[in-house]
């Protein structure tokens, strides 16, 4: 029992490092990226349509690529609508002016604490 719990604790580690990196990035991202300004060009799944398994987002063309994004809650978003969005260098990470990722940062470290504590704990 004490190996599982080591080993499924020292995946609980790796996880947060994954989760805390791609966090910590979008972090960077929205304190000294790129402004810009898109153009919606479909909501594929409008918030009403939007289920656990299919979320609501929106499609856009950035540097003549489609891209999309997650409505996140911004359910009055419509086809044509201007949005302004922020990027990092390459181009691949969007996010909204105001996306609040300080639940995601406390997720992360809340995962790297307990998995510690699993850790610490199967090796008595």
């Amino acid at each position: 029992m004490n190996k599982i719990l080591k080993y499924a604790s020292i995946l609980l580690i790796l996880i947060s490092f994954v989760s805390f990196y791609k966090t910590f990035q979008e972090y960077k991202i929205l304190n000294s990226g790129n402004k810009i300004s898109v153009s919606v060009f479909l909501v594929p799944i409008s918030c009403s349509e939007s289920s656990k398994t299919s979320k609501a987002y929106f499609t856009f063309y950035f540097n003549e690529k489609k891209q999309s994004k997650r409505l996140e809650g911004r359910c009055s978003i419509n086809v044509g609508d201007k949005i302004k969005l922020i990027t990092n260098e390459t181009k691949d990470i969007f996010l909204f002016e105001d996306e609040d990722i300080h639940f995601e940062l406390l997720a992360g470290l809340l995962i790297f604490v307990i998995g510690i504590y699993c850790y610490f704990k199967a090796s008595k």
